[in-house]
């Protein structure tokens, strides 16, 4: 059967977004199971959204230094949601929020470039659990949502271009200020449509030309002055394109859809490509004529993309990722064997809900993990320090070691801070966040930074860990009159390392980590 002319029958608005809400319940369901989900840097980011709630109660340990910078997105709300209502459910709300803000940006950006409702935007349901998720990065994630809100919103007011450039000149200062990521974003997309636009024009002229050009550019006038004076803008890193290692690239692009549940990673990787290979030859996908450009750059900038830049970690990854949720957006589907099309839909609503059912079991087991951790650190001595040693520093594929992502427990011990216990594991860095150690807990920070980022990534053994605390305990002879009490977690979940620990006694041991309390010497 050869395919018909013109797209697949849109939805009603009404239906759809009861849809969507429904879909949208159903995908929170892993986060109903429990207030503290296993999820890498959420466990930093509560606590510092507590310290920015209760800055009086860290005082002793912690300064806050407001400053322009481009990753405040849980920063300038949830501290406020925090006084009404415990932390981690504060935190908690923001993961709805962002979550339910990714999926509806997706709907409504579609209804924008395309000129009516679709449910091919709804396919989005099935990135929401991705590799970037587990790893915690919240503000990245909200700025993502808010970023496809702000393109929608830009691409309605194509008509006027000084609403344009106003509106989305108000955008872009409120996505700068949720990440500089989700930023860059904006302004690959809107200025490869602005582009796409002018050459779609009858006549190329000037003038024209200066318009659209001015809706790029001026809206992100603001966002790069505020980088500039803020502490961000003098951060330095090396940056890693890796112009030989492409085919490791794409490898990255199918490890961001994996959370470590291999037979749900599986399913949602061959649903995906196997729709995408349908789609291809029987020609179903579409895009209108001036958002061409842009789905030929999207993939391009992630092929391109460095694997780290300016101190940022999971550049392809987030590339690649970003890029799925708005492809979904600015591709339309062509009626065509309407059965087939039915058929498939239904098939990628099974893979979604068997995608939430693993999730939500797997967050289930984590529960008591954390909530053993929780009880751990409630029991040590307020006043006291806690470090930690991990027994690698290697960041493998979800797909290759799925046990390493899921439970994703390597930075929980951030949560003894609530309990009043020093953690200089916590990632406060100058320049990415407003709450930092005071001086005199500088030094600490930076020795339980150089073991995690040094210059090689390594497998940690019984040596190794035995040497590391002794130089601990030799660089700061003062840590017993400095604290009530010295901790260390060892990251081990696989039990390869030795219980025995010269100097220190062993007092817990806890699901991927064991406690030790240092002995007088």
């Amino acid at each position: 059967m050869t395919a018909q002319r013109g797209p697949v029958q849109g939805g009603r608005p009404l239906t759809l977004w009861a849809v969507w809400l429904i879909a949208t319940l159903v995908a929170s369901l892993p986060l109903f199971v429990s207030s503290i989900p296993p999820l890498g840097q959420h466990f930093y980011n509560i606590v510092r959204i507590d310290i920015l709630a209760h800055p009086v109660s860290y005082a002793g340990d912690f300064v806050v230094r407001w400053d322009p910078l481009p990753d405040l997105a849980m920063d300038l709300t949830v501290p406020w949601i925090a006084k009404l209502m415990p932390v981690e459910w504060a935190a908690w709300l923001f993961i709805v929020v962002e979550l339910a803000l990714i999926s509806s940006g997706c709907l409504i950006l579609s209804r924008a470039l395309n000129g009516r409702w679709s449910w091919f935007p709804l396919t989005s349901f099935l990135l929401l659990y991705n590799w970037i998720l587990i790893r915690g990065y919240d503000n990245f994630l909200f700025g993502i949502g808010l970023c496809l809100w702000a393109i929608a919103l830009h691409v309605t007011l194509r008509r006027s271009t000084v609403a344009r450039i106003a509106v989305s000149s108000c955008s872009a200062l409120l996505i700068y200020f949720c990440h500089l990521f989700p930023l860059a974003v904006f302004a690959l997309v809107t200025g490869t449509w602005e582009l796409g636009c002018l050459l779609q024009e009858d006549k190329f002229r000037i003038r024209s030309m200066f318009r659209h050009a001015s809706a790029t550019l001026v809206p992100l006038i603001l966002p790069v002055v505020l980088l500039a004076h803020s502490s961000t803008g003098g951060l330095r890193g090396s940056v890693d394109f890796g112009f030989i290692h492409l085919f490791a690239k794409v490898s990255r692009w199918l490890d961001v859809f994996a959370i470590g549940n291999p037979p749900a990673d599986i399913a949602i990787l061959a649903s995906l490509g196997l729709t995408l290979a349908v789609g291809f030859l029987l020609r179903w996908w579409t895009c209108q004529p001036e958002c061409r450009i842009t789905v030929i750059a999207l993939p391009l900038v992630a092929l391109f993309a460095p694997f780290s830049a300016f101190a940022s970690y999971g550049v392809v990854e987030r590339c690649a990722l970003s890029f799925a949720f708005l492809l979904t957006a600015l591709v339309d589907v062509r009626a065509s064997r309407p059965r087939l099309q039915r058929a498939g839909a239904v098939a990628l609503t099974i893979v979604f809900l068997f995608r939430i059912a693993t999730v939500t079991a797997d967050w289930r087991a984590a529960k008591p993990a954390i909530q053993a951790y929780r009880a751990t650190f409630a029991s040590l001595k307020s006043g006291s320090v806690l470090f930690q040693y991990k027994q690698d520093t290697t960041y493998p594929s979800p797909r290759t070691a799925p046990d390493r992502w899921n439970p994703y427990l390597d930075k929980v011990v951030a949560l003894a801070t609530l309990d009043r216990v020093l953690v200089p594991d916590l990632y406060l860095k100058a320049g990415q966040q407003p709450v930092l150690y005071r001086t005199k807990n500088a030094a600490l920070r930076k020795f339980q930074d150089d073991i995690e980022n040094g210059d090689k990534a390594f497998r940690a053994n019984d040596d190794m860990l035995r040497a590391w605390a002794a130089n601990l305990q030799k660089t700061f002879p003062d840590l017993p009159t400095r604290f009530t009490e010295v901790y260390l977690a060892v990251f081990d979940p696989q039990r390869r390392l030795s219980e025995t620990l010269a100097g220190w006694q062993l007092v817990a041991t806890l699901p991927e980590h064991r406690l030790y309390r240092m002995l007088p010497r």
